[in-house]
């Protein structure tokens, strides 16, 4: 007969124990290791760990001049199920259907994960040839337009950390894979406001992307369209680019 009730301590796990304490603590405001070990009564080193842990995953990101750590936007993709009607993928979908339906491309949403991106959504374009990647597969930053536009959101120090801790594999001839070069890209990125793959991850496809944030100001994730090289030409891009511009800050205020 199995019992009812809360499961006996013998059942339980006490580290998971001290990270709930710690998620709990995060959950009214961002704090400090130090600010996080005074309340939750663990040893600093502890707690140390299992916030390096956490950021690790995108679970939680920490100030680039500060000592606070917050929820990560990995949180997004792992409480989606239990935010219902409000949760990311909900508040995107019409928007991305709209975009779908305006340029018949594929469109995809995705957020930084591990450092890479995860694809959480994807609706197809009306095309009967067309790009299509899955929802819950992993890429690469460096080498999309949705990896470069996160990564150009980010303030320039985090992002420069986050390119010198990825594997920055060459996917094709036109991969940019030195920091210089991103850096420089990401310039260009933040002054139009929209990110482009020119057959940088996949020889034949061309993806364009903008970044979403939430109510901090950090990203998020981000939107992005993609299609055939010799379909989606330059005034495609520019048109792309500025519906994207568009649907993030829509995206943005509703979350």
């Amino acid at each position: 007969m199995v019992a009812s009730g809360k499961p006996q301590p013998r059942d339980q796990i006490a580290v998971v124990h001290k990270l709930l304490d710690v998620l709990e603590c995060l959950s009214v405001a961002p704090h400090s290791a130090a600010e996080l070990a005074e309340r939750t009564g663990l040893a600093k080193p502890t707690v140390y760990r299992l916030l390096r842990t956490l950021q690790s995953r995108d679970f939680l990101t920490k100030e680039e001049e500060g000592s606070n750590y917050s929820f990560g936007p990995a949180f997004y993709a792992l409480g989606a199920a239990l935010r219902g009607p409000t949760d990311l993928v909900s508040l995107a979908r019409p928007l991305m259907a709209q975009l779908a339906s305006e340029f018949e491309e594929t469109v995809n949403l995705a957020i930084p994960s591990n450092g890479q991106i995860l694809y959480i959504e994807v609706i197809d374009g009306g095309h009967r040839l067309r790009t299509h990647i899955p929802a819950g597969t992993r890429d690469n930053m460096h080498s999309t337009a949705l990896g470069k536009a996160i990564l150009a959101a980010y303030p320039e120090q985090e992002s420069r950390v986050t390119l010198s801790a990825i594997d920055r594999v060459r996917r094709t001839p036109a991969t940019l894979v030195t920091v210089s070069a991103l850096e420089n890209e990401f310039a260009t990125v933040r002054a139009r406001g929209y990110a482009t793959d020119n057959e940088e991850n996949e020889i034949g496809t061309v993806c364009v992307a903008a970044a979403f944030s939430g109510h901090d100001g950090r990203p998020i994730g981000a939107l992005s369209t993609s299609g055939p090289s010799w379909r989606v030409g330059e005034e495609i891009v520019e048109a792309m680019g500025t519906a994207l511009i568009a649907a993030c800050k829509s995206l943005g205020e509703l979350l």
